[in-house]
């Protein structure tokens, strides 16, 4: 393989042996195991890849990466479940997806969620996937060029998307992120090594872990909240699942936003240390300032669904773009990828594209039929994983308190992790009940230190900070940045006007 040539030779080979039955099978149940760890809040997609990796040693390298990569598609995909029926992202990436998604679970309308949230990840899933095959050497070469200045431009254009994460109160959600941004500058410091805010507390200086956050806010505040609306706690019952299948009326109406969303999720995914959070909320974002509708995102709007499980997923194959042609990983998922090929002695790169062309293509073919896999297995069988929603609260609760904790403690086996976990989900439960949004708040706690370590460095070793608006790219992003902020508050005063508009017709009707 030569720049954008293909190597048919290698082409028709790795898809003879993704086609054999014990292949499809061992990606088949990769998928399936990928999405039963994603569904569970704290057992995250970097977790399954791990675990699969000593059962590849005997495998040749292209069946064992097609089975880790199965895995990696599955465990991203599966978290919107849990996000949409009970609040609780299975994995960070699916945070954005809990916005409208349980809001339409509320509404009766969780099948219809459900169905487009698979969808969604099958559309990003191969759209990142074709963008991996035709593009990986061009935007692999571009996320080259990011240093110092890029990061902090692409961390405060992901910001930005608190304009309109926040609706109608924008001073909220700019307080929420401030705190996210503050909250994530506690341990020990990347760029002088000096501890900060541990109040005297040792395990406080490795920082505030995202997962335990992320858990605390969304898993254990709900269970506070809903133990908190009455004294006796009573069965929990949702509306009957009519229709997982999405309409075509759906997706014909957001063929732009799985495009769009998907191509953000992407690009996202080529920057390293970003991930499916950052892109799905980013993304969110965008899909609000484009929609028609902009007042229903929050309350149920099945285009907001729609953006944060396309780029999310998309996220899959800008990861393994950036990984496959320079041997950087991405994201946590491929840095244990990028281990497991080192493992069966190959070495990402130019190297590898000319040398183990089957093993890239092979990687190229089971993103592919992983992704229709995900989709089979969840369109199928999403109504009887549904039906977690129907247990009573008074089993139900407990037990998701206890796998939330488990989950938790397993990451780094630290009970301090499981205290994060509840003292965040205090913070959650107020941040609900004094209506603060959160989705700024977790925008803060992901984007802060990539603005922060970055602007660091990038002033230390320079002295000043012009790189921001000398450097091509960082200084577009900027401009970006700006012209998002003034296009939501348009959007958002036009809103008002229409809304007093319409109020005062009224009015003058009466």
């Amino acid at each position: 393989m030569n720049g954008l040539s293909f190597d048919w030779g290698a082409i028709s080979q790795a898809l003879v042996t993704i086609v054999e039955p014990w292949t499809l099978l061992l990606i088949f149940c990769g998928v399936l195991g990928g999405l039963v760890l994603g569904m569970i809040p704290g057992l995250t997609a970097a977790m399954g890849v791990a675990l699969m990796i000593p059962f590849t040693f005997t495998m040749p390298p292209q069946i064992g990466m097609s089975l880790l990569v199965a895995v990696f598609v599955g465990g991203i995909s599966g978290g919107c479940l849990t996000a949409i029926l009970i609040r609780m992202p299975g994995t960070p990436s699916s945070v954005a997806t809990v916005i409208d998604g349980f809001p339409m679970a509320q509404k009766g309308q969780a099948g219809r969620a459900i169905g487009n949230a698979v969808v969604a990840s099958f559309f990003g899933t191969t759209i990142s996937a074709i963008i991996l095959v035709f593009s990986a050497p061009l935007l692999a070469t571009f996320a080259l060029k990011f240093y110092f200045a890029e990061y902090v431009a692409v961390g405060i254009f992901g910001l930005t998307a608190v304009a309109a994460l926040t609706g109608n109160t924008v001073s909220r959600g700019l307080l929420s992120a401030v705190l996210g941004m503050l909250v994530a500058t506690i341990g020990i410091s990347e760029a002088d090594g000096l501890p900060r805010f541990d109040f005297g507390f040792t395990q406080m200086t490795g920082g505030i872990r995202l997962l335990p956050a992320l858990i605390g806010l969304f898993a254990i505040s709900q269970i506070m909240h809903e133990v908190s609306r009455t004294k006796k706690l009573q069965i929990t019952t949702t509306a009957p699942i009519d229709r997982i299948f999405p309409s075509l009326a759906d997706i014909r109406h957001n063929l732009i936003n799985y495009v769009r969303s998907s191509i953000i999720g992407t690009v996202v995914g080529v920057i390293p240390a970003m991930g499916g959070g950052p892109a799905g909320l980013i993304s969110y974002a965008q899909a609000k300032s484009s929609s028609k509708t902009p007042d229903q995102f929050g309350k149920g709007s099945v285009e907001g669904v729609i953006a944060a499980e396309s780029a999310n997923n998309a996220t899959i194959g800008g990861a393994l773009i950036i990984m496959l042609t320079l041997g950087i990983p991405g994201d946590p998922v491929t840095a244990i990828l990028l281990g497991g090929l080192m493992i069966h002695g190959l070495q990402p790169g130019p190297q590898l594209f000319m040398n183990n062309p089957e093993v890239i293509y092979s990687t190229y073919f089971s993103v592919f039929f992983g992704s229709l896999c995900m989709m089979v297995i969840m369109l199928c069988a999403s109504r009887m994983l549904a039906k977690v929603a129907s247990v009573p609260t008074q089993i139900l609760m407990p037990v998701l308190f206890v796998l939330a904790a488990v989950g938790t403690y397993s990451l780094n086996n630290r009970v301090f992790d499981v205290g994060v976990m509840c003292a965040f989900g205090v913070v959650g439960y107020i941040f609900d009940r004094w209506r603060y949004p959160l989705p700024p708040f977790v925008l803060g706690l992901v984007l802060g230190p990539i603005v922060e370590i970055n602007f660091r460095k990038m002033y230390s070793s320079y002295g000043n900070a012009w790189d921001l608006v000398t450097r091509p790219i960082s200084l577009s992003l900027l401009i970006l940045s700006v012209l998002s902020i003034l296009f939501s508050i348009w959007r958002h005063r036009k809103h008002h006007r229409e809304m007093s508009a319409s109020t005062w017709e009224e009015e003058t009707a009466a």
